[in-house]
């Protein structure tokens, strides 16, 4: 619910809209939100956590129409359903429909059906992390809604489903129009996901370090040697505090290795991350402002191996080859220890200490 402030501020009234986006144009703005090359991650702003979209509109074997098909960081399939208006009691029975049609594709009839391409392949697991394996891929299947409202009786069902195994979550939506510019908000209205959406865990400096691609952002040779002499890796999002951005970059703990990688060249260096509180988010125009507002999330590194020119870089290519490593498609990807190990190894070989 969106409320405006009276001009005495002392009292709300409600937003009042006549836009209200069609279910097809809210799936398409849904799917637009972010993508990276070829693959698309559907916002973690909207849906609560970062999903890969692996099709919208997709048929099943009935010939009906399921919304979007994604994947969750787990591996798990994710049956998203848009309601322009009010979920009711029914809704649900839809999408576990389609639940029940895509859950029976599991491991390698997974991708033979939804990612036939080379290239499909390696963005799933890409997404998943390069400790991911074939038969973890849609194990599990899991329902997402998306409405204006729900009526109670969604949620009830939701409660028992959850009990029976089916993980549920219901994302409500505002569409406002303010003279010619149009908005639309979204919020976690009902979640009972086997991960809780903020589950009780212990603090990040409780786990071991391990090995991370990290993506910094831009492909350009002066933004990496900034990053270099300023011993940085960067995070971009909303450039705002509590994003996506900060929450990536304080999940790294002192000792976490970091393999920068930048689109069309491939892994450029490695550093370790700094223990500390060594987090900080620039303001605009601040000494480290290098590329004008964008990428203000920083994290300190101490950089061991480094490519002085991008086209120095190891291939994404030769990498997924000698070190069965993916590329990735979003900010930050763990990698199996044992390769990360041997990637590093060869990288500073490749560019020295």
């Amino acid at each position: 619910m969106l409320f405006k402030i009276s001009e005495n501020e002392k009292s709300l009234s409600t937003v009042r809209s006549e836009w209200k986006p069609k279910e097809l144009e809210l799936e398409n703005l849904l799917v637009s939100l972010e993508s990276n090359g070829s693959a698309q991650i559907l916002s973690e702003a909207v849906f609560g956590e970062p999903l890969l979209l692996i099709s919208n509109q997709v048929l099943t074997r009935t010939k009906k129409r399921a919304d979007i098909l994604a994947l969750d960081r787990g591996g798990s399939g994710v049956i998203i359903e848009l309601k322009r208006d009010f979920g009711l009691l029914g809704i649900e029975t839809q999408a576990l429909q389609y639940l029940a049609d895509f859950s029976a594709y599991k491991g390698e009839s997974f991708l033979s059906r939804f990612a036939p391409e080379k290239s499909q392949r390696e963005d799933i697991f890409s997404f998943l992390g390069n400790e991911a394996r074939v038969d973890e891929i849609n194990k599990n299947s899991r329902i997402i809604l998306v409405a204006r409202a729900f009526d109670e009786t969604v949620y009830s069902l939701g409660e028992w489903l959850s009990s029976k195994g089916v993980p549920f979550r219901c994302v409500a939506y505002t569409p406002v129009a303010v003279g010619s510019e149009k908005f639309v908000s979204f919020s976690i209205a009902f979640d009972r996901s086997v991960g809780a959406l903020f589950p009780l865990t212990f603090t990040a400096s409780a786990r071991e370090p391990g090995y991370f691609w990290h993506n910094i952002a831009r492909s350009d040779e002066a933004w990496w040697n900034f990053l270099i002499s300023a011993g940085q890796i960067p995070a971009c999002f909303d450039d705002l505090p509590g994003d996506q951005g900060e929450r990536l970059l304080n999940r790294y703990v002192g000792g976490d290795v970091v393999i920068a990688y930048t689109k069309g060249f491939g892994a450029i260096g490695w550093g370790e991350v700094l223990a500390g509180n060594n987090y900080q988010l620039l303001k605009k125009g601040d000494k480290g402002d290098f590329l004008k507002g964008c990428c203000l999330h920083r994290r300190s590194v101490r950089w061991h191996s480094v490519a002085k020119k991008l086209n120095e870089a190891m291939p994404a290519e030769q990498v997924r080859k000698d070190f069965g490593i993916y590329h990735p498609i979003s900010t930050s990807v763990s990698m199996d220890a044992d390769n990360g190990k041997r990637l590093v190894e060869a990288l500073t070989e490749r560019f020295g200490a």
